[in-house]
Formats: C-alpha cells, sequence, structure tokens
C-alpha cells in the first residue's frame, strides 16, 4: 500500500526527536557532562541513530513503491546524500575545525590527509579517524541502499512479516559470530530490517493505539535500552520494537507539534552534518566567555547553517538528482522499446 508523507506527521517527529537527541548528546558532551545519574550521555544520540536507520528504511520502501526502478534510485540517493555530506567534510579540511571527537576528547582534530580525506568522502569505508564524527553513520546507510531495492522486490511478491522476521535473526545470528565489540555493517543489517517490517505494517495493519502515546511508547523504549546500551542485542531489539510499533499508532494531530516537527525534519539532514561546527564556534572558539553568551553563539549557527545547507546545497542538488534520474529512466526506457521492436522484427 503507498503512503503518502503528508499523511504521517509521526515520521516527521521521531526524526525531530531523533536529531534533537543527537545535538543534545553532542551539546552535553562538548560541555563535559558524560552522565547524569544512571545515564550515559555518549548513547543517546546514537539511539536517535538507530531511529534514523528504521525511518530511513520505511520511507525508502515507499519511494521505491513511487518509483519502482533501481537507477532511478541510486541517482536520487546520491545526490541527496553526497554532495553535503562532501561540503561539510571540505569545509572541516579549510578550516581545520575540531570536528572529529569522541565522547572523551569532544574537541578533537582528524589527521589532515589525502587518503583520510578520500575515505571520508566515499561515505563506504571506516577511516583510521572521521573529518566530521557524525559521519559514522552514513557507511551504514549507503551501504543499505545495495539491499533495499533487493528487499523491496522480494517484499512485493511475499507481503508477509514472517520472512522479514526471519531474515532479521539471520542477521543476528551472523553478527552475533563476530566479536562482541564489532560494529560493522554486518551488526548494521539488523538495524534497518525492521523499517522494512514498518512498511509491511503499514500496508497490513490498521492503527488502534492514540498518536499521543507514541512519544511516551518510545521514552520508555529509549529509557530501557540506555541501562544497558550497546551496539548489539540492546540496539537490535530497539530498533525491531519501533519498527513493529510505529503503524500500530494513530497519527499526531496536534498542529503545533505537527508543524514543528516538520520544519525540523525538513532541515534534519543539515542540522546532523552541520550541528558540529555551531559546536565548535559557540563552545569551542568563545570557551573563555560565560556559558550564556557560549550558548547564544551556538544557538544562532546552529539555526542558521542548515537552513543554508538545505536552500544552497540539499534542495538544489535533490532537484538535480531528479532530473537526471528522470532522464536515465527515460533513456532506459527508449533502450527497451528499441530492444522489443527489434525482437519482433
Amino acid at each position: 500500500m503507498m503512503q503518502s508523507m503528508r499523511d504521517m506527521p509521526n515520521l516527521d517527529v521521531l526524526r525531530s526527536v531523533a536529531v534533537i537527541s543527537v545535538v543534545v548528546e553532542h551539546v552535553l558532551l562538548a560541555l563535559g557532562v558524560t552522565h547524569i545519574g544512571w545515564l550515559q550521555v555518549a548513547w543517546v544520540g546514537v539511539y536517535g541513530v538507530f531511529v534514523f536507520f528504521v525511518l530511513t528504511s520505511l520511507v525508502l520502501m515507499w519511494s521505491l513503491d513511487r518509483k519502482p526502478h533501481t537507477l532511478d534510485f541510486y541517482i536520487r540517493r546520491f545526490f541527496r546524500i553526497y554532495p553535503l555530506a562532501l561540503v561539510c567534510i571540505a569545509a572541516a579540511v579549510l578550516t581545520h575545525a575540531p570536528t572529529s571527537g569522541s565522547p572523551t576528547d569532544f574537541f578533537a582534530y582528524a589527521p589532515q590527509h589525502l587518503h583520510g580525506f578520500l575515505q571520508n568522502a566515499t561515505l563506504l569505508m571506516e577511516p583510521t579517524h572521521w573529518t566530521i564524527g557524525v559521519l559514522w553513520s552514513l557507511p551504514y546507510e549507503v551501504k543499505m541502499y545495495l539491499l533495499l531495492p533487493v528487499l523491496y522486490f522480494f517484499v512485493r511478491r511475499n507481503f508477509s512479516l514472517w520472512p522479514m522476521l526471519v531474515l532479521w535473526a539471520l542477521a543476528v545470528m551472523n553478527a552475533n559470530l563476530g566479536s562482541p565489540q564489532s560494529h560493522n555493517f554486518a551488526v548494521a543489517i539488523a538495524y534497518f530490517l525492521p523499517g522494512v517490517m514498518a512498511y509491511i505494517g503499514f500496508g497490513r495493519w490498521k492503527p488502534v493505539l492514540p498518536g499521543w502515546a507514541l512519544m511516551v511508547f518510545l521514552a520508555a523504549v529509549w529509557a530501557a535500552c540506555l541501562i544497558k546500551p550497546n551496539f548489539h542485542w540492546s540496539a537490535w531489539i530497539f530498533c525491531l520494537i519501533v519498527g513493529l510499533a510505529l503503524p500500530l499508532f494513530r497519527q499526531i494531530r496536534s498542529k503545533a507539534v505537527v508543524g514543528i516537527s516538520k520544519q525540523i525534519a525538513k532541515y534534519s539532514y543539515g542540522v546532523y552534518l552541520t550541528h558540529l561546527f555551531a559546536l565548535v564556534i559557540g563552545l569551542y572558539l568563545m570557551r573563555g566567555h560565560s556559558l550564556g553568551v557560549r550558548l547564544l553563539l551556538m544557538v544562532v549557527p546552529l539555526v542558521a547553517l542548515p537552513v543554508l545547507a538545505y536552500h544552497l546545497m540539499e534542495r538544489p542538488m535533490i532537484q538535480l538528482g531528479s532530473k537526471l534520474a528522470a532522464i536515465a529512466e527515460a533513456r532506459y526506457e527508449q533502450h527497451e522499446a528499441k530492444l522489443m521492436l527489434r525482437n519482433v522484427v
């Protein structure tokens, strides 16, 4: 069943919560706050990224509903992901910004060499250091693009949840064969498959739970998994629960919540990639000033950079990708028509 994104405000709400969790985590770490009671701050935003993974698979399955052409899919995804990422990587390198940190050393510099830059720019491999710390999640997403069209065409012929549950279990078993500390694409497959399950659920199930309960449910699951966070079982179960539960909730109808979350979701990719620059400006470069001044000078670029990134880079590149995809699709159809005509003759 094809869904209209305009009728799915819950997805914007989840995307907004996810990106806000990443920003909040990094603000706290930049200020030296690593724990709040039992809570490990460094994991708050990581589970927000897991929400992104589930939503990515779900939304892209609907995208393939609208345009079930593999070439079209890959062209559009390239122009959606790569241009802004490459601009941000180049900006970090040229300004020598300390955006390559970790929870224990937040404002850190990445080594400046061509090999490291190329590793970062491909978004396909794990470099020794990420030029921008948040880029760690993009290679898993890019690699999942190779599987999603295959999963889509399989699901359209077998629109049942059980094959995906079996595949998820096999992915978990395969990932468990490695080191308990490993975090590679084999581990990440089980983060994305629940989004495919959500796609099936939206096509088969009727929502029965009130929309307002979605955030209560998500907060409860999020908190439970943060008790003992890791990239394996805790993360896998978190993604599975979110993916299976999402189709069961009716859409949130609060105009204020829907309107605000729609705007945040619109700029969420830009927020994700540029917010570390805002933290560098406000919390690192201004570290000799009062906390109020530092936060103010962080908030301004935190809002301005994603808006500029969207209107100057994201939207134009998305439009260009759509045009090139349409041209490629038209040429492919012309080629197929010629082959059919030749066979008839």
